[in-house]
């Protein structure tokens, strides 16, 4: 028998959201309802009805609605810290224009907690208290229809306890019942009528024609109108179209309520339960992310093409690839064009020869766009070019199965423990992006389900579990055919019959799926399909579509976000057991971050845990010339601008000798892993973070990796020759581990060999004077009066030859600070981008020059380079260590001081070098 859910009227978050609605309309008690006996036309003209319309009315002015709407928006709330705030900060209100009477009112509930539930009771505490008996629910789309349906039989013994004098009567709008207009306008009991808003936004629509045969030859839309019904509006972010303006507006509403988590376009708001608060109360499931991640694997042409968006001026597509950019690989978004070669694009990574781009094509008639390349590869809009993507679906469909079953464990224990009033059984959904992968028998995901279940069935630890039988566990849930044949339905075409027949499936079968009686717990279902169902015993999600997927992150917890409900109709309570657990194809910070940043764009929340002000600003800079002229800014400048050239003088035996070392004595090469960890996400207003991390192992990707040239590619990186290459790789331990990960080997190798090369040359490397020098003018020839930066970054100096220096990173801004507060400095400056030494790693530029006085008179003059950190190892690119090894055998030829470290007390000071040879 299905599961009769016991409902909850006293929870004071819903009442509070149902009181902020009804008290706008305070003072039209008693006098909401009206008999209306004449329509009134498109020309203005008044047509006499042949039967009086039971309508409603509004008798409050447009200043009395006005301050009702204050009233209800300056209600104090309390905060998280024990003060008061207004229910509605004035950052989140519109102005009431002047003769308003159509109230239009928002009201923002987190999915999961009831938003449904919330408006039905408002129409009936609007009839109670008002007299409003017409009610109009405007849904966008057909999953949304047949939920608000479902909710409107399944409430209906709940709400008769709670209002025995005002039950209500609902329809759904069914163009073939065309009389059901005249029913639902001269039936003086409460109405509510559901319909599609694509029913009634086209002019052809049947509830927009006159029919003589029908309503008194009165098109539907006009009775509806006649009696001005209220008409509530769920997910309004759906209906902001012109057309869909217009159609909200035929119905001449009394008023408008709209429902959603999401306002795109929040009118009068007078009511607000965010993400945040809805978390903080557990008036929803918690959120547990187990991540299914694959090593970051540079061994082939990755490209995943994200969006290709056609213009006047032409088609591109924006892809992610891995870029070497100064040593390092990542991926990295770019904008690819006709004609692109990625091999260049790439930083010329030899994987991506032969990736040039041939054409892009824009999608059409619903189809996705793809880009063509040279090489005859088509990479489709949301796809990635990964080769084990079987794998890693497969292996998210066996930590779904693993996840549902410690589930069942955990409520069979809680109730054994007496933690649990009663059983409960728990769901799992997966979403799908195509039919054919569950039906027929032999689709790949259905075929991997079964293989799975029955291994994890047959895992000691849930032996102890009656799990049903294979065949009737598991079940899909689609659009059928004419022929009773399961079939995809396109995201577009929500409005079809056939989406009906899948959703009709699911929303009849959502109280007897909370049933032991019933042994399904593993739902498959269409992706299209997921906007409007959830089941509150949902505690596992897996999406399957990987990088096609378009389903919102919020969209997708959403599925599972409600409280659980055991089989006496009870929900449970218990915060152990209250995790809806999400299978992500990603790390828990990627899922944090993008479910963050949707609810920050949905809701205009700003956490505080993130840094949101990054935007630069216009900098002005003044030149200050008279510094030029000062004596210790000329002696200062005198002393560092000498320029240098450098011999190198090295042994080739002991570089490869060093190399051979080096390698051998890497850490070991690791093939490339699937890598397995659970979350569970703390969710407050300073963000989403992780607590109680758990990793749960990792799984060797399968297959053989394609084998680079390894020393061809090298003899590009490196530079030595190519006998010195093959002569080191022959001399190391174990080249066999190339085979493992020949990207990784190739890249530690790379690094065992510059370090080896670069430290032979940091001994031998010879600088000498040239005779030549920066000119002193150049600073007022390569002057920007303006530059953009983030004014944070921005530091006022007074002892500098500008006004203000820019600063790239925390610790220059706070060595910049300690410098302008120094009594013994009177000169520093920030060196240009165009002061530059020569090292075999190209130029190189330090950070500050400066003098430091004496006591006694004296000055010293100063090179600093600051890092954020005084251990060379410890410096984020390889490159920045031999750089500063160079730059100091420069500046020893020049006998000035440097130094670099991290602590500013430290780098004022001479430094030991320079102090041990008398400099």
């Amino acid at each position: 028998m299905p599961v009769e859910i016991k409902f909850d009227g006293g929870q004071q978050y819903q009442l509070d959201a149902i009181d902020a609605v009804l008290e706008v309309f305070n003072g039209n008690e008693e006098q909401g309802r009206s008999e209306v006996a004449d329509l009134v036309l498109d020309d203005g003209t008044l047509d006499a009805l042949d039967r009086v319309v039971i309508g409603n009315q509004l008798v409050l002015s447009s200043e009395q609605l006005r301050r009702n709407l204050r009233a209800v928006q300056d209600k104090p709330v309390l905060t998280g810290d024990g003060g008061e705030t207004p229910a509605i900060p004035e950052s989140l209100r519109q102005n009431w224009v002047e003769g308003e009477v159509v109230p239009d009112l928002s009201v923002e509930m987190e999915t999961g907690t009831g938003k449904t539930y919330v408006y039905i009771r408002t129409c009936l505490e609007m009839h109670k208290r008002y007299g409003f008996s017409k009610f109009v629910i405007v849904v966008p789309g057909v999953a949304i229809r047949e939920g608000v349906k479902s909710s409107l039989a399944v409430l209906r013994p709940h709400f008769k306890e709670l209002y025995p004098d005002s039950q209500y009567e609902f329809m759904v709008w069914d163009s073939s019942r065309r009389q059901m207009a005249s029913d639902f306008v001269r039936d003086s009991r409460l109405k509510i009528m559901v319909i599609n808003l694509e029913a009634f936004k086209s002019e052809d629509n049947i509830f927009r024609r006159k029919d003589p045969e029908f309503n008194g030859g009165y098109a539907p839309q006009e009775l509806i109108g006649a009696s001005h019904p209220v008409v509530i509006m769920d997910e309004p972010q759906n209906m902001e179209s012109p057309a869909s303006k217009r159609a909200i507006a035929s119905l001449a509403p009394l008023a408008k309520l709209r429902y959603s988590a999401t306002h795109t376009d929040p009118k009068h708001l007078v009511y607000r339960l965010t993400p945040v608060d809805a978390y903080d109360l557990r008036l929803v499931k918690r959120i547990g992310v187990l991540s299914v991640t694959k090593d970051e694997d540079l061994n082939g042409a990755y490209v995943e093409v994200s969006r290709i968006t056609a213009t006047p001026g032409g088609v591109t597509a924006t892809a992610k690839i891995f870029k070497t950019i100064a040593g390092k690989t990542r991926l990295t978004r770019i904008t690819l064009r006709k004609d692109m070669d990625l091999f260049d694009e790439s930083g010329q990574r030899g994987v991506y020869q032969g990736w040039t781009v041939e054409d892009i094509h824009a999608g059409q008639n619903g189809e996705r766009g793809y880009v063509e390349f040279g090489n005859r590869t088509h990479v489709h809009e949301g796809v990635g070019t990964t080769s084990e993507e079987e794998q890693h679906q497969r292996l998210m469909l066996r930590q779904a199965i693993e996840s549902h079953f410690e589930k069942e464990l955990q409520l069979k224990l809680q109730l054994r423990r007496g933690l649990l009033s009663a059983a409960m059984k728990p769901l799992t959904l997966f979403f799908i992006d195509s039919v054919a992968n569950y039906h027929p028998a032999d689709g790949k995901i259905r075929q991997w389900f079964e293989q799975e279940y029955e291994i994890v069935r047959s895992d000691a630890r849930f032996r102890s579990l009656e799990m049903p039988d294979l065949d009737v566990v598991h079940d899909g849930y689609f659009a059928v055919s004419n022929r009773g044949v399961p079939e995809d339905v396109s995201s577009r075409g929500l409005e079809g019959a056939k989406v009906a027949s899948a959703l009709e499936r699911i929303m009849k079968n959502k109280e007897r799926l909370l049933s032991f009686d019933d042994p399904l717990r593993f739902i498959f279902s269409y992706a299209a399909l997921a906007e409007g169902w959830d089941n509150p015993n949902v505690f596992t999600i897996c999406n399957l579509q990987h990088g096609r997927s378009e389903m919102r992150k919020r969209q997708q917890v959403g599925r599972g976000l409600r409280l659980p409900v055991m089989v006496d109709g009870e929900r449970c309570r218990n915060d152990d057991i209250n995790v809806v657990t999400v299978i992500a194809h990603e790390d828990f910070s990627k899922f944090a971050d993008d479910l963050q940043k949707e609810i920050e764009d949905d809701t205009g929340i700003k956490f505080t845990g993130r840094i949101v002000d990054l935007k630069k600003d216009k900098i002005s800079l003044q030149l200050k010339e008279k510094v030029l002229l000062d004596p210790k800014f000329i002696e200062l400048w005198e002393k560092i601008s000498r320029k240098t050239t450098y011999e190198l003088a090295f042994s080739t035996d002991d570089v490869v000798a060093d190399a051979v070392r080096r390698i051998n004595t890497m850490p070991a090469i690791e093939p490339i892993k699937f890598r397995l960890a659970r979350h569970l996400a703390n969710i407050n207003y300073e963000g989403i973070t992780s607590s109680n991390a758990e990793d749960r192992g990792a799984v060797a990707v399968s297959g053989v990796r394609k084998l680079p040239d390894v020393v061809g590619e090298l003899t590009r990186r490196v530079p030595l020759t190519r006998a010195t290459i093959v002569r080191i790789l022959s001399d190391i331990d174990d080249l066999g581990q190339v085979k493992l990960n020949p990207s990784v080997f190739m890249d530690q190798v790379e690094r065992a060999m510059k370090d080896a090369l670069y430290a032979r040359e940091a001994e031998g490397i010879v600088y000498k004077q040239t005779g030549d020098a920066w000119r002193a003018e150049l600073f007022k020839e390569w002057h920007q009066s303006e530059t953009i930066a983030p004014a944070s970054m921005v530091v006022d100096v007074t002892k500098s030859i500008t006004d203000q220096i820019v600063c790239d990173s925390g610790i220059e801004k706070k060595f910049a600070l300690f410098l302008e507060e120094r009594e013994d400095v009177p000169l520093f400056i920030k060196l240009p981008h165009w002061f530059k030494i020569d090292t075999p790693l190209h130029g190189y530029n330090p950070d500050w020059a400066f003098v430091r006085e004496y006591p006694d008179g004296k000055y010293l003059c100063l090179v600093r380079e600051t890092k954020g950190t005084d251990q060379l190892e410890e410096l984020q690119w390889e490159s920045e260590g031999w750089k500063i090894k160079f730059g100091s055998a420069h500046f020893k030829e020049l006998k000035v001081d440097y130094s670099w470290g991290n602590d500013p007390k430290v780098l004022i000071e001479v430094s030991p070098n320079v102090a041990a040879q008398g400099l």
